[in-house]
C-alpha cells in the first residue's frame, strides 16, 4: 500500500475521477473496502468492481474513516482485525457518520463479535470466506433495505 496506507484503483487514481463519481448520477455505487491484506481486498474489489461497484481500498481503520468522510461511499465493507482499531470501535465510528451500509467481514463464527457489531451499527455480518458474488447480493440486499443505491446482479 501507498503512504496514506490506501489503494487507489483505476479511474480513482487522481481527484477529478473521485470528483465526478461524486457528482455524476450514473456513476457506479460507490464501496469503500477496509482490508489489511493486499491480496483479499485486490481480489475482492476485481470481483465486486465486476458486479457494478466503485470500489476503493484502505488497509487500515483510520485511512478508511478518512476516506469515508472524502469519498462518501454508499457502503462500506470491512474485515475483522485491522491492525489499528478493534472492528467494533471502527463500526461505531462509521455509524456515527451516517450515510452508508455497513457490512463486517469476520474470520471466525464468533457470537460476541456478531453481536458487538450489529449492536454498533453493522447492517450485516459476513464469515470468511466468502464470493465476492456473495457479498454484492448481501451488499444489494442492505442498499435496497435502506433506500440506497446498488448494482443490479445478473
Amino acid at each position: 500500500m501507498n503512504s496514506c496506507d490506501c489503494l487507489l484503483l483505476p479511474n480513482f487514481g487522481c481527484a477529478q475521477p473521485v470528483r465526478t463519481a461524486l457528482t455524476d448520477p450514473a456513476a457506479p455505487p460507490r464501496l469503500l473496502l477496509i482490508e489489511a491484506d493486499e491480496a483479499v481486498a485486490t481480489a475482492l474489489s476485481r470481483g465486486l468492481r465486476r458486479h457494478g461497484w466503485a470500489v476503493l481500498l484502505a488497509s487500515t481503520a483510520e485511512a478508511g474513516l478518512q476516506l469515508q468522510a472524502e469519498w462518501a461511499p454508499h457502503a462500506v465493507l470491512l474485515a475483522s482485525g485491522l491492525p489499528d482499531m478493534t472492528v467494533g470501535k471502527l463500526v461505531a465510528r462509521l455509524a456515527e457518520r451516517g450515510g452508508c451500509s455497513i457490512l463486517v467481514l469476520s474470520g471466525h463464527e464468533h457470537d460476541r463479535l456478531r453481536h458487538v457489531v450489529l449492536g454498533r451499527g453493522a447492517h450485516d455480518v459476513m464469515s470468511k470466506p466468502m464470493r465476492a458474488r456473495d457479498i454484492a447480493a448481501r451488499l444489494l440486499a442492505v442498499q435496497r433495505r435502506l433506500g440506497q443505491p446498488a448494482p443490479i446482479l445478473d
